[in-house]
């Protein structure tokens, strides 16, 4: 495992076609940016065009893809696409209108976050793949690397990377086309479980 720090630039993707009126998109792959979501994401990739990247990682919806794809015209990187770095999947919520969800429950001796709400993920089951996505770039080259996901991932992935367990994720979500700098030093700062 490498020794060196290793710096990401989190982007969240632009505004989609699916956060108007405030879905819960959570798994669905789709949908495309809107035209505003189009912008956001020329603006992040202005933002990084000198950051001097040796990496560019991209969720594989739809809309962190579209975003990632603007940002590899200025950076000239290539786009690597993985599921680690998707939304938390919400089940049979994913795609639901505000107005039709109703509150439920934590079962008793779980905490909210350890819940697959929707039959979906938990924050437990996002912590553990990006651990599997951190350890992947642990183990390469890069030193500086541009992650673009999604708003609930994002909170997660800070919070992890600043050694938060998934009990106190901040959930301080990136506005659309926002960047956030993180560090992160394998071998010595350990990630959560």
């Amino acid at each position: 495992m490498r020794r060196g720090r290793v710096e990401f630039a989190l982007v969240r993707h632009g505004e989609s076609e699916g956060n108007l009126g405030g879905r819960v998109l959570g798994g669905q792959l789709g949908p495309d940016l809107t035209a505003r979501g189009r912008t956001q994401a020329r603006a992040a990739a202005r933002e990084l065009t000198d950051w001097g990247a040796d990496a560019l990682w991209s969720s594989d919806m739809v809309r962190a893809r579209r975003t990632a794809e603007q940002i590899a015209l200025r950076t000239g990187l290539p786009v690597r696409t993985t599921g680690l770095l998707r939304e938390q999947n919400h089940g049979r919520f994913d795609g639901a209108e505000p107005g039709t969800l109703v509150a439920e429950k934590t079962p008793p001796g779980l905490d909210v976050t350890e819940v697959r709400w929707g039959g979906g993920e938990s924050i437990v089951d996002v912590y553990a793949r990006l651990r599997v996505f951190c350890e992947q770039i642990a183990a390469g080259a890069a030193e500086r690397v541009i992650v673009v996901g999604h708003s609930d991932m994002g909170c997660c992935f800070t919070s992890m990377l600043a050694g938060l367990d998934h009990r106190r994720v901040r959930w301080n979500r990136l506005h659309h086309g926002q960047v956030a700098y993180l560090s992160w030093v394998p071998g010595q700062q350990a990630l959560p479980v």
